[in-house]
């Protein structure tokens, strides 16, 4: 695979449409998303080749679909492998389920792959559709004026210029672009180490699921990933560990066997060893001008639930239509929507991956009554995870007071989540099922109630809401303008007369 590709020399002068700087996950679908936009991107990154260690792994629903659009799904699939439900496991014998096979997508599962598989399969597509992924460049700094951008950047051989109309930071949670902008970086670090572990486990792992296993003072998730091997990782005790101390595979062991489960968490071989600490953060806005921030650049939070590469693949496909729009000249503040919503995102993303309260409801449901309300509690978990069901919430009224918004504590999040019966196609909803074409809104409409093309966007797509996308209407509502990146812009009644008690019941569903 093209792990790596040009290098520049030293004051070389380059300009592009969109500069990225990080060439992880979310890095890359930008860029391949921008090229699915015709737009030109340059993405730099200060590693001259990819990272082997594996980090993020779960690649779900919502993920898939945009690598479906791309033609990449395939490729990442078979690099991984599929997995349909979650299940937790209590010393006392308990099973909780986590189920995926019955969401509304042609992908009801979610996939473990290894990150830089990932990586690779985005930097092929990229460089092959015209990108420029440039390694071995430091970002050092930009300027930025009514124009574009102009960044700074070194190698080994010495200084770069590059231009852009816009820059994007994706550079991780350490990132260089935010601290250059002087946005905070406000949350919490997780008082307990997390231990990881990978290699060959003692027994094969299950063929349809990953695992948790929940002990009376730690827990660790087993997750498979290919050709057999398992990762095995999580806040094992309430122990922290000094950031700079070896981890022995003995102690690894000891301190995994304590959680009571046996063979069941052990290693034939053991391949790679770590610990680390788990932050819950969140940027105090993702954009400053013409400069956006992307993917851990902009957004930490739990391991639970395997967020994280997702997230920043939502931000990739948030912020690729915008940039287009605006790069066609569109002056809608597109990027100030997208700061709004996909903080929003974002800290919802904080909300349901806070399962420390759900763990220990685990650990002390030792009666049938409280085993059947702890699995009533996780309705909603496999909607959440999957990103499938994502509502964009309207800008609120200048007269309104925003509510605080900080991330929340990881052991306040509730038990139970909105059930995907609750779903409603409101503005801003996401549309499960529909598939967006790059650049176009679509009108989704009853089979009678084609919408007059007069009160459309320009080249705008018409198609029939499936059955299932029909149960979503809210009342009064006969078709929804879909945006490019497949959420409602706004609900449309056929009948003028409508729309009052339309506006109305809509108001009072959303309430």
């Amino acid at each position: 695979m093209n792990r790596n590709t040009h290098s520049a020399r030293a004051n070389d002068h380059r300009t592009t449409d969109v500069l990225v700087v990080g060439a992880g996950p979310t890095g890359l679908m930008l860029g391949c998303l921008l090229r699915h936009h015709d737009i030109a991107c340059t993405v730099i990154d200060r590693r001259d080749t990819i990272d082997p260690r594996t980090r993020a792994v779960m690649v779900h629903a919502a993920g898939l679909e945009i690598l479906d659009t791309l033609g990449l799904r395939t490729t990442v699939e078979d690099a991984g492998v599929r997995r349909t439900r979650i299940d937790f496991h209590t010393r006392h014998h308990a099973l909780f389920t986590v189920d995926f096979t019955t969401l509304d997508t042609p992908f009801p599962y979610y996939v473990n792959v290894p990150q830089p598989e990932v990586e690779a399969v985005l930097a092929d597509h990229f460089t092959a559709t015209g990108g420029r992924l440039l390694r071995g460049l430091r970002y050092t700094g930009h300027q930025e004026d009514e124009h574009g951008v102009t960044a700074e950047a070194v190698t080994d051989d010495g200084p770069h210029t590059l231009t852009a109309r816009h820059l994007v930071g994706a550079d991780g949670a350490s990132s260089t672009v935010r601290t250059a902008l002087g946005i905070d970086f406000p949350g919490i670090t997780y008082p307990m180490s997390y231990l990881l572990a990978e290699g060959a486990p003692t027994r094969p792992a299950d063929p349809d699921a990953s695992a948790m296993y929940i002990g009376p003072a730690g827990a660790v998730s087993l997750l498979p990933l290919p050709h057999g091997a398992v990762r095995i990782a999580g806040p094992v005790s309430p122990e922290a560990l000094d950031r700079d101390s070896e981890l022995s595979t003995r102690h690894f062991r000891d301190t995994v066997d304590a959680l009571g489960f046996g063979p069941a968490l052990r290693f034939e071989r053991v391949d790679r060893i770590a610990h680390y600490q788990v932050h819950e953060r969140l940027a105090e806005r993702f954009t400053s001008g013409r400069t956006v921030l992307a993917g851990d650049a902009a957004h930490l939070n739990s391991p639970a639930g395997g967020q994280a590469m997702n997230t920043g693949f939502g931000d990739a496909w948030a912020l690729a239509w915008r940039l287009a729009a605006l790069d066609a000249g569109s002056p809608a503040p597109l990027l100030a929507d997208y700061d709004r919503e996909r903080r929003a995102a974002a800290a919802e993303v904080a909300r349901t991956t806070g399962v420390l309260q759900l763990l220990d409801a685990m650990r002390h449901a030792t009666t049938e009554t409280a085993r059947d309300s702890v699995q009533r509690s996780l309705t909603g978990y496999a909607e959440a995870w999957s990103q499938l069901y994502l509502r964009y919430h309207p800008a609120p009224t200048p007269a309104a007071t925003p509510a605080p918004d900080t991330a929340p504590a990881p052991d306040t999040a509730p038990l139970a989540l909105p059930a995907r019966t609750g779903h409603r196609l409101h503005p801003g909803a996401r549309v499960p099922g529909h598939r967006p074409e790059p650049g176009h809104h679509t009108c989704l409409h009853l089979p009678d109630a084609t919408p007059d093309p007069a009160h459309l966007p320009p080249h705008t797509r018409t198609a029939e809401l499936t059955p299932t996308q029909r149960t979503w209407l809210p009342t009064g509502t006969t078709a929804v303008l879909v945006r490019p990146d497949g959420h409602v812009a706004h609900t449309l009644p056929t009948d003028p007369h409508t729309t009052a008690g339309a506006t109305a019941e809509t108001e009072k569903e959303a309430a």
